[in-house]
């Protein structure tokens, strides 16, 4: 029995030493630590450029065709004729519609026929002028009536004519509203037909801009429709007018279209080139931090303990194609934190990873 407690007491004297030897080992290693710093942070990094940059507006704009109509009748009829296809191309007086104008000819056809007998009687009294049974009254309402049934001839052809209907221009037919045997009254739509090229981009700028917008300026545009691609045109129409509600200039510019790419209510974004390049500090925008306080950036710096990072607040203007414009703050050439950044103290170690993208779970860490 004694024996037993004995050898308890030995064990428990053993395991109190092993705690006791664990903690002071872990002391010792935690304030090794705490002696050396906090350990480096894994960061990519890159460097101020000077680029050139042109100066431009970026607004946002609507695109319209450059003609735009819907065919409609002027008068009543019955569709007797389609002549052409929806989305067709077409060009200008191209026969589209024919209505129902069988009653209408037979009218003109009568009136034509009393037309040529107004003309023969007319004749016949010009040949009485040198004769005692002619008289000049008689004439004047034969001159009359030859006149009233020129103009009802001229009347009626033009009825006739209305019946039948043209592409007033070159372009692009919509889907068709009607069909064979579709009975129209004046003025319902038949198909809506568009001139596509050139084609029109509406905008609008702030009324500070006045000054510096002109016809003639050249505009780059890109829609979603086509990304990636850039479509130039031109500014032709300065409104003369600012809106009084926005304070805001209207403006209109003209893109060639020939291949149709762009159509008529597109979203589009304008860029209007106000002048040539002009050299800019740029960063990724990534490599900013935006608070509410202002922007700032961490630069790196080397010291005898290596590469230490140091926030540093900057000024930032405009933002183009994911890189952000320098304003004050730093010069070109400086290294800086692109990612990694966001956990990142002053005056901590970094280690950067050269010419490799960070994996998503390391870049703010």
């Amino acid at each position: 029995m004694i024996l037993r407690i004995v050898l308890t007491l030995v064990i428990v004297a053993l395991v109190a030493v092993g705690i006791t030897t664990l903690k002071q080992q872990q002391n010792a290693a935690r304030s090794s630590a705490m002696g050396s710093g906090p350990p480096p942070a894994t960061v990519t990094a890159t460097r101020v450029e000077e680029v050139p940059w042109v100066q431009r507006i970026e607004e946002v704009g609507d695109l319209n065709a450059i003609d735009d109509v819907d065919i409609a009748s002027e008068v009543p009829g019955t569709v007797v004729a389609i002549n052409f296809e929806s989305g067709a191309a077409v060009e200008a007086g191209k026969v589209l519609v024919r209505l129902d104008a069988t009653e209408e000819r037979a009218q003109l056809e009568a009136l034509r026929a009393e037309r040529e007998l107004a003309e023969l009687e007319l004749q016949r009294i010009r040949k009485l002028r040198r004769t005692p049974a002619f008289s000049q009254a008689l004439l004047d309402r034969a001159q009359s009536q030859m006149a009233s049934l020129s103009a009802q001839v001229e009347r009626q052809a033009a009825l006739v004519e209305r019946k039948t209907l043209r592409a007033p221009f070159d372009g692009v037919l919509s889907i068709r509203q009607v069909s064979l045997g579709t009975i129209v009254a004046p003025g319902d739509p038949i198909v809506r037909l568009q001139n596509l090229d050139p084609i029109y981009v509406d905008f609008t700028v702030a009324e500070r801009h006045r000054g510096e917008v002109h016809t003639g300026q050249t505009l780059e545009i890109s829609v979603a429709a086509w990304p990636g691609q850039v479509f130039k045109g031109e500014l032709i129409v300065v409104s003369p007018d600012v809106n009084l509600r926005t304070r805001t200039l209207k403006l209109r510019g003209e893109l060639a279209n020939p291949q149709r790419l762009l159509q008529p209510g597109m979203f589009a974004t304008v860029h209007l080139i106000l002048s040539g390049a002009e050299p800019v500090l740029t960063l990724p925008r990534t490599a900013v931090s935006f608070f509410a306080y202002g922007e700032s950036v961490f630069t790196i710096r080397e010291t005898d303990a290596g590469l230490t990072a140091h926030r540093q607040q900057i000024t930032v203007g405009r933002t183009r194609d994911e890189r952000v414009e320098i304003l004050s703050g730093l010069s070109a050439g400086q290294q800086v934190v692109h990612t990694g950044h966001l956990k990142l103290r002053e005056g901590q170690p970094v280690a950067i990873v050269e010419g490799v993208a960070m994996p998503e779970g390391l870049r703010d860490q």
